[in-house]
């Protein structure tokens, strides 16, 4: 059977259309032609497959059934909602756009934000008056309308804005990416995130949830990169004999030059980052948030480091 993603559905009306994996023609899409109607939060960026008939006005789905992970089908019958893999897509851009971390420009961080955020929620049917409530996103200038690809927000706070830092994660949530999550006292922790808030993550360590204070992390990066990450990282040995921790709330972080920082990354001028342990890092930078900056390396593995643990940073002025 053909499989694809959902592009556009109107709950209401119960109709939407399917961008095919194979072809560049949209399929026509009514929930009636939903093998599953318990999955009632079927969303823009939902993966699917179906047969597909030639109807009066263009191809017509049938036989829809939504493809769903053994996690997400086991969350379902646990009554949560669930945010589809392909959740941070805007509709028109292909999944390969979404895949590549450059597609997030600034403007798409403006979109309010809650805590936590996690892969399931469970559905709010609270009103707008109480204390949790589903609130529309505002479009920010020059952005494509991503009000059809997204949950709504559950907020038990005043909204802030999702840093790029914040949409990676979310974007290894959604992709269950399997990680390596560095924390002070040469610790490594194989694992996918469950759940972030402003302050923690909740990792799925070999099926054991862990909630580690984002305080405590020095730097993460994808599996796929670790054997190139490894062999890239060097140690200033004078910095890791003075055998420093995690910030304490009485210690003063390393403050960085924020317009050399930004200059660097638009000239793509190369940096060395030196971290509170000693690990060297030296690359460019692909994006830099309040809270974390994600480093190209010279041999092109990937690693987001988390400004907290930084303990210098020199800019290459070549």
């Amino acid at each position: 059977m053909p499989t694809g993603r959902i592009k556009y559905y109107n709950f209401d009306k119960g109709f939407g259309f399917i961008a095919q994996d194979s072809s560049d023609a949209d399929v026509f899409l009514h929930n009636s032609a939903i093998k599953h109607p318990e999955y009632e939060e079927l969303r823009v960026g939902q993966r699917v497959k179906y047969s597909v008939v030639e109807g009066e006005k263009g191809l017509v789905a049938q036989n829809v059934e939504v493809l769903l992970t053994p996690t997400e089908r086991r969350w379902l019958r646990q009554g949560k909602a669930i945010i589809p893999r392909g959740y941070g897509g805007f509709p028109g851009q292909n999944q390969d756009q979404f895949n590549n971390d450059e597609a997030l420009s600034p403007k798409d961080k403006e979109i309010g934000t809650s805590e936590p955020v996690r892969k399931h929620r469970t559905p709010d049917t609270s009103t707008a008056t109480e204390k949790q409530v589903s609130k529309p996103r505002t479009q920010p200038t020059g952005t494509k309308n991503i009000a059809e690809a997204d949950e709504p927000i559950v907020e038990d706070k005043p909204s802030k804005q999702l840093s790029f830092g914040d949409l990676y994660i979310l974007k290894q949530i959604n992709f269950e990416t399997s990680m390596f999550f560095a924390l002070y006292g040469a610790t490594q922790i194989p694992a996918t995130v469950l759940e972030m808030t402003f302050s923690s993550l909740t990792l799925n360590n070999n099926g054991s949830e862990q909630q580690i204070p984002k305080a405590d992390v020095k730097y993460c990066y994808k599996d796929v990169d670790a054997e190139k990450l490894q062999a890239a990282i060097e140690v200033d040995e004078e910095i890791k004999a003075q055998q420093l921790t995690q910030l304490s709330d009485d210690t003063q972080a390393y403050e960085l030059d924020t317009e050399a920082v930004e200059q660097a990354r638009k000239s793509g001028s190369a940096i060395e980052i030196t971290l509170r342990e000693g690990e060297v890092f030296r690359g460019t930078i692909d994006w830099v948030s309040p809270y974390e900056i994600k480093l190209i390396l010279q041999n092109g593995a990937k690693v987001v480091i988390f400004r907290h643990a930084v303990y210098r940073l020199s800019v290459n002025q070549d």
